[in-house]
């Protein structure tokens, strides 16, 4: 996974180094090799073969009548076909990087909308690709998409850039969330409608960290050794994409790694002198299909029989479903939390 973003900018290299040329057939072709990468790309991390075809342009479903998933938006025409099928908020997912990727122009998009007396576009950006950027999102996110749907009313347009991980995992959240579905019956109304991929743990051990008040716990790793100039650790809460240097400590020997962490399970990997390697010391997963191991920790509540343990092994459990006082909890917290910028 750590490849993904060099070999983005790879082909964005070659696309644009390339002989310049103004016809439709030649930019068809361009876009076409970064959708075939992206495709590559999105099927590996997400343990699911997915496609998306950007040169074919924006595509989408209805999930309900005032729900829409669907790809992002390529041109500021696009806010007009939006506008066309009723939708009054646009719900942009994406980061700077997956718009930069595929060309796209999202401030021509932004400008053209905010001249629009009927249509709003908003931003909430998630990272591609992460589960765990999406479990500490999704009260953010949802929060501003809620407030935008009271405010707006009408038809709500949810976006990422294919529209087939980050931003169903959205539209299924409020449905859980906000209007009142049980999980498995929002899910199965989403893929009858959308193929696609959303992250279900995700969902579930947000929707847990709300209603145990977003506790965080102490976790400390360590790599043995002074024999190395730079220790690094790349997974675990920030995504396989980024990584995070280790201090070391002189007197112990010991290059180490302080981290506040949501109750889960995190998988990681350290990176000593740029050399990606598991620590014998620590736990290590099983080989996946590709024959790789990660190390691994499991942050755990310290009283398991706590009612916060209960709630959580309730709310992950295959099927859950919200009391009537959780889904009061909910909504509260989702009209407390602060309003992004």
């Amino acid at each position: 996974m750590t490849k993904f973003a060099d070999q983005r900018l790879s082909i964005v290299a070659q696309v644009v180094s390339g002989s310049e040329s103004s016809t439709e057939k030649d930019e068809t072709e361009k876009d076409a090799v970064k959708s075939d990468t992206y495709s590559n790309d999105m099927t590996a991390a997400m343990g699911a073969v997915l496609t998306y075809r950007h040169e074919l342009g924006m595509n989408y479903n209805f999930i309900r009548p005032d729900l829409i998933v669907g790809s992002c938006l390529q041109t500021p025409e696009d806010v007009d076909k939006l506008r066309s099928i009723g939708v009054k908020t646009i719900f942009c997912l994406q980061q700077n990087p997956d718009l930069e990727y595929f060309g796209v122009d999202i401030g021509a998009i932004r400008e053209y909308a905010n001249k629009c007396s009927d249509i709003e576009h908003l931003r909430a950006e998630i990272r591609d690709f992460d589960a765990f950027d999406l479990r500490l999102r999704l009260p953010a996110v949802v929060s501003k998409l809620s407030k935008a749907v009271n405010r707006n009313g009408g038809v709500t347009y949810i976006h990422c850039t294919a529209g087939l991980g980050r931003a169903p995992a959205v539209a299924l959240t409020y449905m859980f969330w906000v209007q009142g579905y049980k999980l498995s019956e929002a899910f199965n109304l989403l893929m009858s409608k959308r193929s696609c991929f959303p992250k279900l743990d995700a969902i579930k051990s947000a929707t847990a960290d709300i209603l145990t008040g977003l506790k965080r716990k102490p976790a400390t790793l360590t790599w043995s050794g002074d024999d190395c100039s730079t220790v690094e650790i790349s997974g675990l809460d920030i995504g396989w994409g980024q990584r995070i240097p280790l201090e070391f400590d002189e007197e112990r020997g010991l290059w180490t790694l302080q981290r506040d962490l949501p109750e889960g399970h995190y998988e990681y990997k350290y990176i000593v002198d740029g050399v990606w390697t598991c620590s014998e010391f620590e736990p290590i997963t099983s080989p996946n299909k590709d024959g790789h191991v990660n190390n691994y920790v499991k942050v755990l509540d310290d009283n398991p029989d706590s009612i916060s343990a209960a709630v959580r092994n309730r709310i992950t459990s295959d099927d859950p479903d919200l009391t009537s006082d959780e889904r009061l909890i909910i909504r509260e917290f989702l009209e407390a939390y602060p309003d992004e910028e």
